[in-house]
């Protein structure tokens, strides 16, 4: 039988983690009437994740967490338009969790404008036998043009567009004596068109 004798004991030290810096160079850029987008400078240590949060108002100091990311960037989605918010960041890790980045703040840009309203009033008198002039009152909201649309014959439904104008009136020409012809009217502005005015008639002259 032999002996053995132990000479020596090995040890598996495990690692020690200290918390990540905190991160640095914050800041928020507004790039629609709903979303902010976040960058700063990476956290040096172990990092996880980066803890972002959120306060809504100027001056406002009572953040929540909204999100987190692995990155150095995030996009705050779902926001109301034209109001400011403010964000500050920290790193997660093994180690535990860093103090605060500096605070950003943006505002977001307002929101786009809607469609304008329908036209009405619309009215029709004819005025030779070849001309037919129209008037309407105006929409409400941002306008560019209103598009003008003609069909031809009594009760007639199939429209097409005879011309646009910047105004509330349109002389519509080089039509057939003794003929009817309905029209209606509809608004376009950078929100959209709106939806068609009543429908006016009218019979040229002979």
């Amino acid at each position: 039988i032999r002996d053995y004798k132990v000479t020596g004991v090995q040890t598996c030290a495990l690692p020690i983690y200290s918390s990540p810096t905190a991160p640095s160079g914050l800041s928020a850029t507004a790039v629609s009437s709903s979303q902010i987008n976040l960058s700063w400078t990476a956290s040096s240590g172990a990092v996880t994740s980066y803890l972002v949060e959120r306060c809504q108002g100027a001056g406002c100091s009572s953040f929540s967490q909204v999100g987190t990311t692995s990155g150095t960037a995030f996009s705050n989605t779902g926001l109301v338009a034209s109001t400011s918010y403010s964000y500050r960041v920290r790193a997660s890790g093994p180690g535990g969790t860093s103090g605060y980045s500096n605070i950003a703040s943006a505002t977001t840009l307002e929101a786009p404008p809607g469609p304008p309203a329908d036209p009405s009033g619309l009215g029709a008198t004819a005025m030779s036998s070849s001309r037919i002039d129209l008037s309407w009152t105006a929409s409400s909201g941002a306008v560019t043009s209103y598009l003008v649309e003609r069909c031809q014959g009594a009760g007639c439904g199939t429209f097409t567009q005879v011309g646009s104008t910047s105004g509330t009136s349109f002389s519509s020409t080089g039509l057939a004596a003794s003929t009817s012809y309905s029209y209606r009217v509809r608004a376009s502005g950078p929100g959209g068109t709106s939806g068609y005015s009543n429908i006016a008639s009218a019979t040229t002259q002979a």
